[in-house]
């Protein structure tokens, strides 16, 4: 018959709760990619909007990313998929929606950096649009354009340039189509996604809970004692 010391029993509850007391680590496998951009005019399913600027963001898991060419193998890219959310703000009005494919068989829609130093040395585009099913980059584009742009997408990274917007695209709201715009610069970053909430135990119940169970055993071992 094995048997198991009243220390024995105390080293291991002791060392049981400090691990469970100790903070548990956050979900930081993800990242969020951020363009932005205005001055535009346009609708968003039907709603008209002037003057606004414009946000895309969305949050993935970077191991994801795809590589590409475009252009007959002369336009590299990356891509990630994800479902980002759009915003148009007009001063103190806001719209929102979240893009969507166009039911295109096999299509995903995500974010891009496409490297365009074919055109000109170091211009790069980073933005979101859509992935055809065939796995070419479809030319529906809301980006950011400019030097040094062509990344990876699986580092944190912040780059600046000129808006660059080639055609509407699909959004649970409806259409979202631009209209006009009034360049004032643009902007691509990626950062740190946020973590996920961990559920922690509370160290004062722990406590309460252990010196509860602590108590009961040397009672036991008390008897066992008196018994022997």
């Amino acid at each position: 018959m094995i048997r198991i010391s009243f220390k024995t029993l105390s080293v291991g509850l002791v060392a049981l709760a400090s691990m469970l007391a100790a903070p548990s680590a956050a979900d930081a496998s993800t990242l969020t990619y951020t363009a932005t951009g205005g001055i535009i005019s346009g609708t968003l399913g039907g709603t008209p909007f002037a003057d606004a600027t414009w946000s895309i963001t969305g949050t993935a898991n970077p191991t994801n990313v795809v590589s590409g060419t475009a252009a007959g193998g002369l336009v590299p890219f990356n891509f990630l998929a994800m479902t980002p959310l759009l915003t148009i703000t007009t001063g103190s009005s806001t719209l929102q929606a979240t893009m969507v494919t166009d039911g295109s068989i096999g299509q995903q829609v995500g974010v891009f950096s496409i490297d365009y130093s074919v055109a000109a040395s170091g211009y790069g585009i980073d933005g979101f649009g859509y992935l055809a099913g065939d796995g070419s980059a479809a030319s529906n584009l809301f980006a950011v354009a400019g030097a040094g742009l062509y990344i990876n997408l699986q580092s944190p990274f912040s780059g600046s340039g000129v808006q660059f917007l080639t055609s509407g695209f699909n959004t649970d709201a409806g259409l979202f189509d631009v209209t006009g715009e009034d360049n004032q610069g643009a902007t691509f970053t990626v950062s740190g996604g946020s973590p996920s909430a961990v559920p922690e135990i509370d160290p004062n119940s722990l406590g309460s809970v252990l010196a509860l169970v602590l108590g009961s055993l040397g009672l036991l071992e008390r008897r066992r004692l008196k018994a022997a």
